[in-house]
């Protein structure tokens, strides 16, 4: 695997924007709004996030599968289907968290989660045209749409939520219509750019429909566990009145470290999905190899990471959550400290869970999954209401993590050729690899 292969570039550079644009916004809310009002923001994002990874699983996972070892019609047909799905999807949450709302809002005004059955149908609806071409764009491989889509999605929330910062006494309604607002803008781009595919509504298929959502029973599930594996923390350190949203805000500084460290596993894994999938439909060789490759690729780049983060911590901590963080300080370094090696098992867990679906076995990583989030919201649940201890929600990662990738990697074995003693040699190989191909150039320079 070559970084510079047009894929893995456009892949990694459109995450690597995005990020980029997320982290400024991350910064200015962090340091501009007080410690209530960005908990409250990150309790919606992360509800937000949950929901949105239903639409996905269920419409676009397997979308993304079936389009990617499909070929003329049937995959305009698998276009159009998926998109029709999206919508009903859409239409369903709406039907249902509208009348929620205005049933419980009366009793329940200052919820932390009333905002999200009002504001998620608009969110969904404004967000629906650029996943949907997002998905399209994966399937089909053209990862340089996909770059330019998460690009802009990034341009647009940075602009117009930090316009809104910057001229106005800012509040959570305020934040949520600039978001949707950014995301409308997007997706107007989209499909008058005709990425979305939504000249292929014509195509609508049953038999495609039923397989797609024989497929996303198991990957919409996947998707929800997978979320809230990152997002159960924010949720159950909520719910506790000693904690509630301050902590959330404490606790999603470094948090938030990760979610930036995870944008190479984000990209690699998006180009790894359909050259998995595609490598195990045609019985080849190509699907062990690009596990392998994959894999190893990305622990060697997380290795500086994890090597360096101990001694920059206090740095990186006071230059994201600015001095209003400063008595949280102690606490958020040794969150960061904890999750240090938590960082080192992420492609492991990453890469299990994509084979596993390049397989067509959607149903074994659910019940990887599911057992990963029982652990993870017991030990928070002790964590929480017992110690009230963030150290302890973040040793939770590390528990749950570890146990995911035993099962995981049983599950692969059993189903597949990889093995591990060849999968720690090809991690050899290319560590030597890269050691000769560098160590050659330092020579040539001097």
């Amino acid at each position: 695997m070559k970084l510079k292969n047009s894929t893995n570039l456009h892949s990694l550079l459109g995450n690597v924007v995005y990020a980029g644009f997320s982290m400024v916004l991350f910064i200015m809310l962090a340091r501009f709004t007080d410690k209530e009002l960005y908990g409250r923001w990150v309790i919606f994002i992360t509800a937000l996030g949950l929901l949105d990874m239903l639409r996905i699983g269920l419409a676009g996972t397997g979308a993304i599968r079936y389009i990617s070892t499909s070929v003329g019609t049937d995959r305009d047909m698998t276009v159009g289907t998926a998109y029709h799905l999206n919508i009903l999807t859409t239409v369903a949450i709406t039907i249902l968290f509208v009348p929620a709302w205005l049933l419980l809002s009366p009793h329940a005004a200052d919820n932390y989660y009333l905002p999200v059955l009002l504001f998620y149908p608009l969110c969904a609806f404004a967000s629906l045209p650029h996943i949907q071409a997002a998905n399209y764009s994966q399937g089909i491989m053209d990862f340089r749409r996909v770059m330019i889509i998460r690009a802009l999605v990034g341009f647009f929330n940075l602009a117009f939520m930090g316009i809104y910062i910057y001229l106005a006494d800012e509040t959570l309604t305020g934040l949520i219509l600039m978001y949707s607002l950014s995301d409308v803008t997007v997706s107007v781009v989209a499909m008058l750019m005709r990425w979305d595919g939504w000249k292929f509504l014509k195509y609508f298929n049953r038999s495609i429909m039923k397989d797609l959502l024989r497929f996303g029973k198991f990957s919409s599930a996947i998707s929800i566990s997978s979320s809230l594996l990152r997002s159960s923390d924010t949720f159950i350190i909520s719910l506790s009145a000693a904690m509630g949203a301050p902590a959330v805000a404490i606790y999603a500084i470094p948090m938030k470290l990760v979610e930036m460290i995870e944008i190479p596993l984000r990209s690699f894994a998006a180009t790894a999905f359909p050259k998995l999938s595609t490598g195990f439909h045609e019985k080849s060789d190509r699907f062990v190899k690009d596990f392998n490759t994959y894999l190893s690729y990305s622990v060697l780049m997380l290795i500086p990471v994890i090597l360096l983060l101990p001694f920059l911590s206090e740095w990186v901590l006071l230059f994201f959550g600015g001095n209003q963080y400063i008595d949280a300080l102690d606490t958020q370094k040794n969150i960061l400290l904890i999750i240090t090696f938590y960082i080192l098992t992420l492609p492991f867990d990453r890469f299990i869970g994509v084979a596993l679906m390049a397989i067509n076995k959607p149903e074994l990583n659910f019940y990887k999954l599911l057992i990963m989030l029982v652990l993870n919201i017991s030990f928070d649940l002790i964590a929480v209401f017992v110690f009230q201890s963030l150290e302890l929600v973040a040793m939770a990662t590390i528990l749950f993590t570890i146990t995911g990738i035993v099962t995981g990697w049983r599950m692969l074995v059993k189903h597949t050729e990889i093995r591990i003693k060849n999968t720690l040699e090809d991690l050899s190989t290319n560590i030597d690899g890269l050691k000769t191909k560098y160590s050659s150039r330092l020579f040539k320079r001097y």
